[in-house]
Formats: structure tokens, C-alpha cells, sequence
């Protein structure tokens, strides 16, 4: 009985079950840590086929009942494009109970009850969601013409911001102390204090995980929250205008009128965002703080403020968190210099993850990122998204079970090219598996729009997305 309860708690809460420390997440020996994610993967998956309908359907039509190794799972992955299956038309005809039922498809919680009633947009949509059910449902940004639309749930990210929490303020290698588990820092935010998009969900917690709940000590770039609607205007527009088919676009009148007001916001912003920093870098200088941001971002900001004289501006102790990739910008080489510089901090943090799984893997002294141990990692071939075997060391197409996710479906193919040694330790002393720095996009690689990715559940999603058509036009 003692070690079922153990697996529970790996499953359900793997801060409480390594005792909130950071350093015994990744110093689990690599057959235990195995052993345990095998019983999680089997339970969990079993789980989501049972609750899951695209799972479900999915695991039917293909034959499998259960899974027994880490291998057995990948015929069931979806690629990560499928949180944006969806008939774009449902959204610009407002069919918000369609949507509905889509959703429904992909989340164990039943969205049957969901009153959509009036329903004139997107975030609208979700603050239904947000009311009448446990989902707290985060959107993309659309850069590639169409944003997923992912059912996460409240109690999930919650968990995630303490797991935020504890990697942000920890050291590896020692027993964390009170004030590391229990910091209370001033929050940089250089975005929207509110929003459906994935990072700005985020907000929120910080808000009560990082300031110990005073408010004061959360400064947003803008008070306000982005629309999502907006977000989907742009995303359409940009890949219609990629096309050459901007004048062909149909949207939604109301959502055309309010073209200019997003617009006008991003051309307000680099300004607005400039003398926000410079209002942070006098209020906050010598403070011990909180900020994440993308590399590119970071970097402006520190090189324009080297400009006008400003170095080491806030305490060596403050914590920021920086990712996500170039998104095809070039830096300088020593542009990691440049903003330690500027900030004053000792260290700054890495780290990767995406959208579609809840789990962020943490960057070490050797810029590798350690994988989460309730996330199994998976390398596939390219081409046909067959596993790459466990052992040596293996580039491929960087997939993930997380087995802490019961929102949805936790096995997801990425659009990233990543390598793993999976014979040779870590050097920084870590025991987990660790992805090697080097991260790129097939599609930049390739030079392709969309990630082409091979797999089962490719059919099944584009199959729902017609039967959701058909139910649009009838």
C-alpha cells in the first residue's frame, strides 16, 4: 500500500513527494526514476483513454488497450497542432456551441453544460469556460495563421507557478531554505497584466506565488488585458497577407472595425515599453526582483540602457527567467553578457518548455535543460515519427509525455529538433536526462511554414475537424 500512495503522490503532487527540494527531483537515480514513470504512464494513459474522446477514438482505431513500455505510447501522440484542428469558420460565424463540443473532445472534463448563449467572441467564450468549469483555457499567439486553443485547468497551473517557485529560487546541490521556498520579490512584467494567451495566464500567480500576495509589488507594463479576438484577427491577417490573399479575407465586421486599435497598439509599444523599463530601472534599482522575457527583448532593453549609463541596476540576488528561443533574430554572440551587465544579477535562468504539456525544463551550469522527472522524453524520426532509441546519444524531433497533466492529453509531438546523450551524465552532476542547448525549429530548418509531422492521431484530428464542418453547415 506504501507504494501505491508513493505513486499517487509522484503523480499528483512530485514536489511533495521529493520534499520540495529541487535537488532530489534530479539526483533520482535513473532505473528508479524509470520505474516509477513507467507505473505513472501506465495508470495516466489508461486514464485519458477512458476519459479522453480523441484519445479514446484514437486508441480504437489502432488497437491499443494499454501500455506497458515508454515506447508503446507514441502511436497515440498527437502533434501539437492539434489544439488548433478546429474549423477556423466556427469562430467567425460565432458558433461558440461547436466550439464546445470540440474542446469537449479534448479535456476528461464534461463541458456539456457550457452556456455560450450571446457569446460574441473568443474571450467571451473562455470567461464562460473560466466560470462553468474547472478549465482555465490558455490561447497561442497565431503566428502561423491559426491559434490552438489548449484546455488546461486551474488546479494544474497553480501547481506549475509553485513548480515556477521552487526551480526560480532554489540551488541545486543543497536542501532549500524558507525564504527560497517562500520568496517575496517585486515582479517586472514588460506585457498585459491579463490575458487568454498561454504566458499571461501566468500573471495571476505571480501576483500571489512570487509577491506573497501584495499587489503592489507587481508592476505590469500595461494594467489591462489583451484580447484574444485581436490576437486571432492579427494571426489571420498575417497569413493571409503571407498568401497574397489579404483582399480575399472574410471577417467578422465587428472584429474588422477594431483593426486599427490593434494597430495603434503595436506601434504605441516599443515606445511604451521603453519608458517603462526606465521608470523599473529608478523605482525598483537595487531591489531584489522577478522578471521573464524573451532573449531578444532582454537584450534590447539592457543595450539601450548601457546607453544611457545604467549598469547593475538591481540586486545580484534577483531572479530572471529567459527562453523560448531567437524566433529568427540574430544577437550577438556575448548578448548573454550584455544583459547581466545591464540587470546586475548573477545568474540568469533558462529554461524550456511549450505550450501543450505544463511541464518547463530548467537550464543548468552547462546550458543543458534537465527534464522534469514526471515528463518521459521522447526522440522520433523526422520523417516517419518512429522513437529513436534510448541510449547514445540521438538527435530527432523532441516529443513529451507529462505525466502530471490531467487536463488533456499529455503525449505531444513538437515542432523542435533536439539532442539528448542518454548514456552520458550530465557534467554539472544532475541525474536527469538533460537536452542538449542547440534547439531548432524543423520549420526554420527546413524552411517550411508548417512542422509536417507523421503520426496516427494526424488523421484522427483532421477527420473531427470535417465532422465539426459538417455539423457548421447542416
Amino acid at each position: 500500500m506504501a507504494a501505491v500512495q508513493n505513486l499517487d503522490m509522484f503523480m499528483s503532487d512530485p514536489l511533495a513527494y521529493f520534499d520540495q527540494s529541487i535537488t532530489r527531483m534530479h539526483m533520482i537515480s535513473r532505473p528508479e526514476l524509470e520505474e516509477l514513470q513507467r507505473q505513472a504512464l501506465r495508470i495516466r494513459v489508461a486514464e485519458h483513454i477512458d476519459g479522453i474522446e480523441m484519445v479514446r477514438n484514437l486508441a480504437a482505431r489502432i488497437g491499443i488497450t494499454e501500455v506497458s513500455e515508454f515506447d508503446d505510447v507514441v502511436p497515440l501522440f498527437f502533434a501539437h497542432t492539434a489544439f488548433k484542428s478546429y474549423p477556423a469558420a466556427l469562430i467567425d460565424q460565432g458558433r461558440f456551441d461547436l466550439m464546445t463540443m470540440w474542446l469537449d473532445k479534448h479535456t476528461p472534463y464534461d463541458l456539456s453544460g457550457v452556456d455560450t448563449e450571446g457569446c460574441e467572441g473568443i474571450d467571451a467564450w473562455i470567461d464562460r469556460l473560466d466560470e462553468q468549469t474547472p478549465l482555465e483555457v490558455i490561447t497561442s499567439s497565431g503566428t502561423t495563421g491559426t491559434i490552438s486553443i489548449i484546455p488546461k485547468d486551474r488546479q494544474g497551473a497553480s501547481y506549475t507557478m509553485r513548480v515556477w517557485r521552487n526551480f526560480i529560487f532554489q540551488s541545486f546541490g543543497r536542501e532549500p531554505t524558507h525564504e527560497e521556498l517562500y520568496p517575496e520579490v517585486d515582479v517586472i512584467w514588460p506585457n498585459f497584466a491579463a490575458g487568454k494567451l498561454g504566458h499571461l495566464r501566468l500573471a495571476a500567480m505571480l501576483k500571489r506565488e512570487f509577491t506573497g500576495g501584495d499587489e503592489s509589488r507587481f508592476h505590469a507594463l500595461y494594467s489591462g488585458s489583451i484580447s484574444t479576438d485581436l490576437m486571432f484577427l492579427a494571426s489571420k491577417m498575417r497569413a493571409a497577407a503571407s498568401r497574397g490573399e489579404l483582399d480575399r479575407l472574410e471577417i467578422d465586421p465587428k472584429l474588422l472595425a477594431r483593426k486599427d486599435e490593434l494597430i495603434e497598439m503595436e506601434t504605441r509599444r516599443p515606445r511604451e515599453m521603453a519608458a517603462f523599463f526606465e521608470r523599473m530601472s529608478q523605482e525598483l534599482a537595487g531591489k531584489r526582483i522577478f522578471m521573464t522575457s524573451a532573449y531578444s527583448l532582454l537584450y534590447d532593453l539592457a543595450a539601450s540602457g548601457l546607453e544611457r549609463g545604467l549598469r547593475k541596476v538591481f540586486a545580484p540576488n534577483s531572479a530572471i527567467l529567459t527562453g523560448g528561443g531567437m524566433k529568427g533574430v540574430v544577437l550577438p554572440e556575448n548578448f548573454m553578457d550584455v544583459i547581466r551587465d545591464f540587470l546586475g544579477v548573477e545568474e540568469i535562468q533558462e529554461g524550456y518548455g511549450m505550450s501543450e504539456i505544463g511541464a518547463f525544463h530548467w537550464g543548468c551550469r552547462e546550458k543543458k535543460y534537465h527534464v522534469q522527472p514526471y515528463v518521459v522524453p521522447f526522440l522520433l524520426d523526422p520523417e516517419t515519427s518512429a522513437p529513436l532509441p534510448r541510449k547514445g546519444r540521438q538527435t530527432g524531433r523532441a516529443a513529451f509525455y507529462d505525466i502530471l497533466n490531467r487536463s488533456h492529453w499529455g503525449g505531444i509531438i513538437s515542432g523542435d529538433e533536439i539532442t539528448i546523450d542518454w548514456d552520458t551524465p550530465c557534467p554539472c552532476g544532475l541525474q536527469s536526462v538533460a537536452i542538449e542547448h542547440e534547439i531548432m525549429r524543423y520549420s526554420e530548418k527546413e524552411g517550411v511554414e508548417d512542422d509536417r509531422i507523421t503520426c496516427n492521431a494526424t488523421v484522427e484530428v483532421h477527420d473531427e475537424a470535417l465532422n465539426f464542418m459538417k455539423a457548421f453547415e447542416g
